[in-house]
């Protein structure tokens, strides 16, 4: 009785049998246990050897199956045979396939989070490459509001990460508008946000193997969120440090460091020095607000001239440096010729001229960078007295 009972546990509640000979042919073999031709090629080549008795593992791919094999040999009637005892543990094994996917979800993610905050004295736009390659994107968008509302800096990552600064528009303004998830043109938003004043929003395009988990997971769009509202900031406190409130010029200390630099020391170089003609007088008998008026229209007819290769710089209260990064002495001229154009445009607009006085000298080659800024000053100080002995200027 006891050994019915062993036997019909062991079919009906452990799992199913096969039996094996000497020469490896299954003489039996449990009707429960169906295995695909695959399955059945690998227990012949995997089974342990005859009296050898162990516990291994075979998989089904076919049939999705995993099981637990215990092997031993018995004696019958002086037959030495193979018996294997199957036990499904696929439950346990998807169990232990979904903890192994999650941990390695959790590390993923982790290493990712490690990356993006290594990178925190970056441009807020470095975050790209990083969150394309985790979701396996083929590109990603970033589209970010600039201050003055009629601007916006679009950053996008296809095999290199690019920048360009672009005129607002309202499809632009869609874009920004859109909402987590939303579909736009092939491409889907990540996230939609706004910092201070600025909306931006962030959009992916899929890929084959696009990571639709790590796209939508909380902690990834908490870090990337965090990553360029944090590169923005820190934008802006630059921004701030590095330039004059009242103009929107670089301020003196920009000037120092960029000089103490060299500017790059370019091969060719332009120094033009300029100085507001009778501030003192206005701010003494028309207040310091009619003065303020009159240094901000002289940075408006600085910025006309002012471009990549062009910077200009407020470095007191009515005197102002431009430096021209590769420009020989004919270029200087013209684009002093240009500036005092956009200069006498700014007068037809305004109640009361505004007059500068300008100096400029050029270097080339070998050249020293402390005498050009001194030969510059010199020229601005004659043309300033030239210029207030020609119009009849108050001289302070």
């Amino acid at each position: 009785m006891i050994d019915r009972a062993i036997k019909s546990f062991v079919q009906h509640r452990v799992g199913g049998v096969i039996v094996s000979d000497e020469k490896d042919e299954i003489i039996y073999s449990d009707p429960r246990i169906i295995l695909s031709d695959h399955a059945l090629r690998t227990f012949k080549k995997r089974k342990p050897s005859m009296d050898d008795e162990k516990t291994w593992e075979l998989s089904d791919t076919d049939s999705s199956k995993y099981y637990r094999v215990e092997t031993a040999t018995v004696t019958e009637e002086g037959a030495r045979l193979q018996c294997h005892l199957f036990t499904d543990v696929s439950d346990y094994a998807s169990l232990f396939k979904d903890i192994s996917d999650y941990s390695k979800q959790i590390s993923d993610i982790s290493d990712f989070q490690k990356t993006i905050l290594g990178k925190l004295s970056h441009g807020y736009d470095a975050c790209l490459p990083d969150l394309c390659e985790l979701c396996q994107a083929t590109e990603g968008t970033l589209y970010m509001e600039i201050d003055d509302g009629e601007h916006i800096r679009i950053s996008s990552f296809h095999k290199r990460l690019q920048s360009r600064v672009t005129e607002n528009s309202d499809e632009y303004k869609k874009l920004i508008a859109s909402s987590r998830f939303d579909l736009f043109d092939g491409r889907y938003c990540f996230l939609s946000e706004q910092t201070g004043e600025q909306h931006y929003a962030l959009f992916l395009r899929r890929g084959m193997n696009f990571n639709e988990e790590y796209f939508r997971e909380a902690s990834v769009y908490n870090v990337i969120r965090l990553f360029i509202e944090n590169g923005v900031l820190r934008e802006k406190i630059i921004y701030e440090s590095e330039h004059d409130k009242l103009t929107d010029l670089y301020n003196k200390d920009k000037y120092i460091i960029s000089r103490d630099e060299e500017f790059g020391r370019p091969e060719k170089i332009a120094v033009f020095n300029f100085d507001v003609n009778n501030l003192k007088l206005v701010n003494d008998t028309r207040g310091h607000e009619a003065g303020d008026r009159l240094i901000v229209k002289a940075a408006e007819s600085l910025k006309s001239i002012i471009k990549d290769d062009v910077i200009g710089y407020r470095i007191g209260g009515d005197e102002f440096v431009v430096i021209g990064i590769g420009l020989s002495s004919r270029q200087a001229d013209e684009l002093k010729k240009f500036w005092e154009k956009a200069l006498d445009e700014i007068n037809k607009d305004e109640e009361e001229d505004i007059t500068l006085a300008c100096g400029v000298a050029c270097g080339e080659g070998e050249y020293d960078l402390d005498d050009l800024l001194g030969e510059a000053d010199k020229r601005m100080y004659e043309n300033k007295k030239e210029m207030k002995k020609r119009l009849g200027l108050y001289d302070r």
